[in-house]
């Protein structure tokens, strides 16, 4: 549960500004508007397909249409015919979004192809079935009949596998993302939970005072809203079975739902002429849609914060941006794997061509790392050059050091032809002066910086060791104090160096974004995405695919999360403060569209370890060795590459196993 200051937050103000932004669309179906609208005609039910580029309306009159959220005229809409009596329900497959399931009170269960309007099957269920529940997985559906039979239907053999009498009245059904429960409302206020396909009761919620009729399971899985005739929505934590909160509404609650993301609820009553729009973990209303006529069937949109409800004469509305072309653009589907509880993951095609050349590759970008002249820096700059970076600056206090590693690099047998731009650059990471230079010369150089890495580091005081040698008090208070005064440089360029940098180049790393089609400033707004016009990636030589957003990676150390201390309590407690940092960075420059990742290594060949062990026991590393150039090439190359635009905010531990051996809090 969130923090209530955190939820209050929410609720009072982010929604509220973007919901108000939004407008209503009403869809009006009756081609003689003179005419009075029969209650026939009203619409009953409401079901969004997968990707929310169509929503499909059922009604008492036998209307069955099929809407496409972009086009408001009925004449654009289609009209699915076979039903011999009232459409009681209609509900999309969950991975198909062109084929729908209904069912009327002629006792038959349809499915529909919505692109070539004909129905693809039947089954006779017998009695009046008026509700239907999909398994996650599409393979099969149950179906309530009003006689209190629940009937689940093989869709592969469009066939009934069986009969299950309930003893009470059953109104409304849902399954659970995992698709061994079925829930279902009855008229005694009570929800069973069905264990299936056996469909004995594993579990009876008491949740109301009157019928329940409305059910819904969050896409998280966390929540289970129950809405009842005793004019109150209940919201059931499924890992407890405990009701946390309860909603008011007026009039018995005929339908309830929950936001894409499970942040939202909403109701629809048969006496409510408005729409409440809750906060989840607060409970507290957020907005109010203001309504001429009572809202009975609500529907959140599958991907986005659009509503969707019932207005009686006036046929279906739907709350959302003026234009809607947005929905189509997406491909976000509602899978709902056994082993998780996303309700949103990309469709991913498993037949795309995958090159590891493409995926791990930093080809045309502009890289900046900090302390690159020695050590990690400078195998991370040979891993960067040997495979296609545009241009390496390497900053560091000793102009001679960086200009010996690009000779280096530019003299290996391994070196590119032809060569990546190396460019040495005199930088102090302690001084603001030093690091505006810095910013000036790349500026005026290339204009932008799509990764920095601040890699500048120092040992600090060398005390390690030599604590757990101490024999008496004094001889420890000695040893902790040892060399206090190198305590404040230590700091300022493994901690505060990491803010400094990173702040200076912010502009060139945003610039980056935008050249690579990003939408640039801060997005803040909840449910809002940034946009990018990837028809602006060929100019750059970037692959269309290519959704990168710059990036800033820190090189901590596994220091930070160990309780023994190798080189020393100061190297300790600034790199724990350098790893702090960088993840506070992701969450602070998340809304600028800026990443941030931490490197944590172990014992690395570099001049900090030097005259160090090369071999370790089980006990120690149980790699046996220290870390390579290919442990730390293999890394880099897959957070710069297209292989980790999807990383962000995390901690990277390359260390042969140490964490795993030795006291820490990792």
């Amino acid at each position: 549960m969130a923090p209530p200051s955190r939820a209050r937050s929410l609720g009072k103000t982010a929604f509220p500004i973007t919901f108000s932004k939004l407008k209503t669309a009403t869809y009006y179906d009756n081609p003689r508007p003179a005419v009075p609208v029969s209650q026939s005609h009203y619409i009953r039910t409401l079901s969004w397909n997968a990707p929310g580029t169509l929503i499909a309306t059922g009604a008492p009159d036998r209307t069955l249409r099929i809407w496409n959220p972009e086009k408001t005229n009925y004449k654009n809409s289609t009209e699915l015919r076979g039903h011999q009596g009232a459409v009681e329900r209609v509900a999309f497959h969950p991975l198909n979004e062109h084929e729908l399931a209904s069912c009327s009170s002629d006792g038959l269960l349809k499915f529909w192809d919505v692109r070539s309007k004909a129905s693809v099957g039947e089954v006779k269920v017998g009695g009046e079935p008026f509700m239907l529940a999909w398994t996650p997985d599409g393979s099969e559906i149950v179906a309530g009949r009003k006689d209190n039979i629940l009937v689940p239907v093989d869709r592969a053999a469009l066939k009934a596998i069986a009969e299950h009498p309930q003893s009470v009245q059953t109104n409304q059904s849902t399954f659970d993302w995992s698709g061994k429960h079925l829930f279902v409302t009855n008229g005694e206020g009570c929800v069973k939970i069905l264990d299936y396909p056996s469909f004995e009761t594993t579990l009876t919620l008491t949740a109301h005072t009157s019928s329940c009729y409305a059910i819904s399971m969050s896409p998280s899985g966390e929540y289970l809203a129950i809405g009842g005739g005793d004019a109150l929505v209940t919201l059931w934590d499924t890992q407890e079975w405990m009701c946390p909160r309860t909603l008011n509404i007026e009039g018995a609650v005929k339908s309830v739902d929950f936001s894409f993301d499970g942040s939202y609820v909403v109701a629809g009553s048969d006496e409510q002429k408005k729409l409440q729009i809750a906060h989840v973990e607060s409970g507290e209303y957020v907005h109010t849609v203001d309504l001429n006529h009572s809202a009975v069937s609500v529907a959140w949109h599958p991907c986005r914060y659009v509503l969707a409800y019932s207005a009686d004469a006036q046929g279906l509305k739907i709350i959302g941006d003026s234009c809607f072309g947005f929905i189509s653009s997406f491909s976000l589907h509602p899978i709902h794997p056994n082993t998780g509880n996303s309700r949103q993951i990309l469709a991913m095609d498993v037949q795309v061509p995958l090159d590891p050349t493409s995926l791990f590759s930093s080809k045309g970008l502009v890289v900046v790392i900090t302390g690159g002249g020695s050590g990690i820096g400078l195998a991370i700059a040979s891993a960067l050059h040997q495979n296609g970076t545009s241009k390496i600056y390497l900053l560091g206090r000793q102009i001679g050091t960086l200009e010996n590693a690009i000779k280096t690099l530019e003299t290996s047998p391994s070196a590119p032809n032809p060569s990546t731009i190396l460019v040495p650059i005199s930088c102090d990471v302690t001084s603001q002066d030093s690091i505006s230079a810095a910013v000036s010369k790349i500026t005026s150089d290339t204009g932008y910086v799509d990764v920095l890495i601040n890699n500048a580091g120092v040992t600090g005081p060398r005390n390690g060791s030599e604590l757990y040698k101490a024999e008496s008090i004094t001889e420890l208070r000695d040893t902790m104090l040892k060399d206090w005064d190198g305590w404040e440089s230590t700091m300022a360029i493994n901690t505060s160096s990491i803010i400094g940098v990173s702040a200076a180049f912010l502009p060139l790393l945003e610039v980056a974004n935008t050249r690579r089609g990003w939408q640039p400033g801060k997005i803040s707004t909840l449910g809002t995405a940034r946009q990018q016009d990837a028809s602006t990636l060929s100019n750059i030589g970037a692959d269309s695919d290519d959704d990168r957003l710059s990036h800033i990676i820190t090189i901590a150390s596994i220091a930070s999360f160990m309780r023994y201390s190798t080189a020393g309590l100061a190297y300790n407690a600034s790199k724990a403060g350098a790893l702090h940092l960088s993840k506070m960075l992701a969450s602070i420059l998340s809304p600028w569209g800026i990443r941030s990742n931490v490197v944590c290594p172990g014992p690395y060949p570099s001049e900090m370890t030097a005259g160090g062990k090369t071999v370790f026991g089980t006990d120690e590393i149980p790699q046996g060795r220290p870390g390579n150039i290919n442990d730390v090439a293999g890394l880099i190359l897959f957070l710069v590459g297209k292989g980790g635009g999807y990383i962000n905010g995390t901690v990277q531990v390359t260390d042969g196993g140490r964490l795993g051996v030795w006291p820490g809090t990792y």
